[in-house]
């Protein structure tokens, strides 16, 4: 069986063009330069970019790269003597820096976590990226008290922006609480129709009274002081009926218990994780 041609070989048009490789800088590299792994330090460009390149302290990085200026123009390819990282015609790459502003590097929206400047990092990037786990996935903010540099920052959360747009970034529902909530406001809608069907049967009664008062026969109807007094009386209530102050305290409640304040533990926002 003859071997096929392409059998443990890459066949490309591009032009391959080699790193621009810097003095700290060491490269493992497949035969073709299509693939290499670089152990140096942070630069998103040329030698001057990045931290290392402005000359910080602690700022190594390793940077995972296929298909090297993929997407630059063929002129440019052509003309070049060697190529740079370049975290946007570069095919693919997985970057982790112990020192960046990496959501600059990758030209990232802020969102409501903001913009990470001079800490450490892991990015990846490519046409598609699947993360999968067989038993589960994962995705946790705050493991440890501190960051890379010692600070205490807080609790971050979990953005979700499609399209790299903020415009529209919003608190992600808690489901237990919104079924909470919704329970709560079936309740109040029970109660509601509760006090409207005993509304209308003291409208129905207050119909009948009247009908009675003012169609019975001659000389037996009441006076028409106790007509009013009926009428008054069946009004007051109504009036109570309808001012039932536990319905407007149940709503009110419903209303801080879950719209009101994200931070607490009942709300139905998240006050940490977003999406658009």
């Amino acid at each position: 069986m003859s071997k096929s041609p392409f059998f443990g070989e890459r066949k490309y048009l591009e032009i391959n063009i080699p790193l621009n490789k810097t003095p700290v800088e060491s490269v493992l590299s497949s035969n073709d330069d299509r693939a290499q792994i670089v152990l140096g330090g942070d630069r998103t460009r040329g030698p001057e970019t990045g931290y290392s390149g402005k000359g910080f302290q602690d700022s190594a990085a390793i940077d995972m790269v296929v298909g090297r200026a993929k997407t630059l123009d063929p002129k440019s390819k052509q003309d070049a003597k060697f190529v740079n990282p370049d975290f946007f015609t570069d095919a693919a790459r997985i970057y982790i820096s112990e020192k960046a502003d990496i959501d600059s590097y990758f030209e990232i929206v802020d969102g409501f976590i903001g913009s990470k400047k001079s800490g450490s990092a892991i990015a990846l990037k490519a046409d598609s990226v699947r993360i999968i786990g067989i038993e589960g996935i994962k995705l946790v903010t705050r493991a440890n008290p501190t960051n890379s540099n010692g600070a205490d920052l807080g609790v971050a959360g979990i953005e979700l922006i499609a399209g790299n747009d903020d415009s529209n970034l919003q608190s992600m529902v808690k489901g237990e609480n919104l079924v909470d909530c919704l329970t709560d406001i079936l309740d109040t809608i029970s109660n509601i129709k509760a006090q409207v069907n005993s509304v209308v049967d003291l409208v129905d009664q207050l119909v009948k009274n009247y009908a009675q008062h003012v169609h019975a026969p001659p000389g037996t109807s009441p006076s028409p002081q106790a007509i009013e007094l009926a009428v008054k009386n069946a009004i007051e209530v109504l009036r109570h009926e309808m001012e039932d102050n536990s319905l407007s305290s149940d709503i009110s409640a419903i209303k801080s218990t879950y719209f009101e304040v994200p931070s607490q533990d009942q709300s139905i926002l998240s006050p940490y994780n977003k999406t658009n």
